[in-house]
């Protein structure tokens, strides 16, 4: 009976590493996707995050919430905004509710790019996923956002003790 276990558990070790595998080359695959978009729009990666990060919730965002998101200093926050205020792709708007911080809205060409980059991933999923698995990719891929969250909270708090 042992030998059988072990050998199922070796079986869930080859699928799961198939899985990490596969996972890998669709997150490769995403990266390049994201580089064309970002030049095609001449933008850098990290200008294109940013832009996916302000556009993928319906509330204006500080730039400290943008910084945690990027994992960027502050002045480097600042110089991102900076660069995508002078694009036209973004404003900085008074918090209404506390005057000495700012929100960050996305203008209408900001809104242009992180549609285009929808669009993309839209077609990507048209292509790809076959309408009956939809509900359960949903579902999967909210339990992994979930997963990954997790992961990566439990990493801060083991590397930085908190």
């Amino acid at each position: 009976m042992p030998a059988v276990s072990h050998e199922i558990g070796a079986l869930d070790d080859r699928l799961l590493d198939d899985a990490v595998a596969a996972f890998y080359a669709a997150q490769v695959e995403h990266a390049h996707l994201i580089q064309h978009l970002a030049v095609a729009h001449d933008l850098n990666p990290v200008d294109l995050r940013a832009l996916k990060f302000l556009g993928a919730a319906d509330v204006d965002r500080t730039p400290k919430e943008l910084g945690t998101y990027l994992e960027m200093g502050t002045g480097a926050v600042t110089a991102l905004l900076d660069r995508l205020t002078k694009r036209g792709l973004l404003d900085r708007v008074r918090n209404p509710d506390d005057r000495r911080s700012v929100r960050i809205e996305l203008s209408a060409d900001g809104f242009a790019i992180v549609g285009t980059l929808r669009s993309a991933y839209r077609a990507v999923l048209h292509s790809s996923l076959p309408r009956e698995s939809a509900e359960i990719f949903i579902e999967f891929t909210g339990r992994m956002a979930d997963a990954f969250r997790a992961a990566s909270t439990a990493d801060v708090e083991h590397t930085t003790g908190k």
